[in-house]
């Protein structure tokens, strides 16, 4: 963990910069559904004339859009040179740390392995900060809005994330066959070794596919299982009487909910994301920063 932060604090101003940025994108996102709630609200309680308003709050949302996205392209920009500058470092780490020439298994690592490592180096600085400010963002906001909604908010995301790491021990060690096929291949380039290289080539391609099934089980499935919590939820209120939802409800209140469900259900579906993510990047991480505790390790069957 030591070496993540070194590598990671190489460029202090951007490090501090990619946090600042998600921050500030992420804290404004949930204005969209306050904006929204008004409308309707005053549209219900005729408070407003919808001729007029209709006009403004257009040019409201148009501007919101417009801000919102150019802060989205500045916190884009900041977060791909990092990333860049990051890669770079772990290539020269990875080739100042060795304690040998390797020949084409450091070709490998510099050109592949290196990205795969920087994934793992985007959760400390870019991923933990959005979950954490966007799950207090949504949680402030549906406080300050419609604090009665915010029980069965979290009852309706919580629960679906833990079956986001089911797959947590085979995505790693997918990932650690792919990164040997990688190598496999850079180092089967002769003329004489087609055969291998093929083979190899094979291996990567059906590790490869495997990765993608175990993340789409973990993340699409986790999704639909909020959805399918909710209603579970508003069935069990409606046949037993337990009072989970409001009595009263509002156009505006629901559309707020609605909303937020969804921003909610982003971080914490985040969580299983990111946990998929550091399985996938913790072997990578480890034969860059730790090249000689990886080449001890025992060789996987590919």
């Amino acid at each position: 963990m030591r070496e993540v932060f070194r590598i990671l604090w190489s460029y202090p101003w951007w490090f501090v910069a990619a946090i600042a940025s998600t921050i500030i994108v992420v804290g404004v996102e949930p204005s969209f559904a306050l904006v929204g709630k008004n409308f309707l609200d005053g549209l219900k309680k005729d408070k407003i004339d919808l001729d007029s308003s209709l006009l403004s709050y257009g040019l409201l949302f148009a501007g919101m859009i417009l801000g919102g996205g150019l802060l989205k392209f500045g916190d884009k920009m900041i977060d791909k040179i990092y990333e860049l500058k990051l890669i770079i470092r772990l290539q020269r780490f990875y080739l100042e740390s060795r304690d040998r020439d390797r020949g084409a298994e450091d070709i490998a690592r510099v050109i592949f392995e290196c990205d795969r490592a920087k994934a793992g180096l985007d959760i400390v600085y870019k991923d933990a900060a959005n979950i954490i400010f966007q799950t207090i963002s949504v949680v402030i906001w549906q406080l300050a809005i419609a604090p009665k909604w915010l029980p069965i908010l979290l009852i309706a995301v919580i629960p679906p994330t833990f079956f986001g790491f089911a797959f947590s021990g085979k995505i790693q060690r997918t990932s650690l066959k792919r990164l040997q096929a990688q190598q496999n291949i850079a180092s089967s380039t002769g003329l004489d070794q087609q055969q291998e290289l093929h083979k190899h080539q094979h291996t990567f391609m059906g590790q490869t596919i495997r990765m993608e099934i175990y993340k789409f089980l973990t993340e699409t499935i986790m999704d639909l299982l909020t959805w399918i919590g909710l209603l579970l939820l508003v069935l069990t209120n409606s046949v037993f009487k337990m009072d989970f939802l409001p009595q009263q409800i509002e156009a505006g209140e629901l559309l707020l909910f609605i909303a937020n469900l969804n921003s909610l259900s982003k971080p914490l579906g985040s969580i299983v994301k990111v946990n998929n993510k550091a399985r996938e990047a913790y072997p990578a991480l480890l034969r860059i920063l730790m090249p000689d505790i990886a080449a001890r390790a025992a060789p996987v069957k590919v």
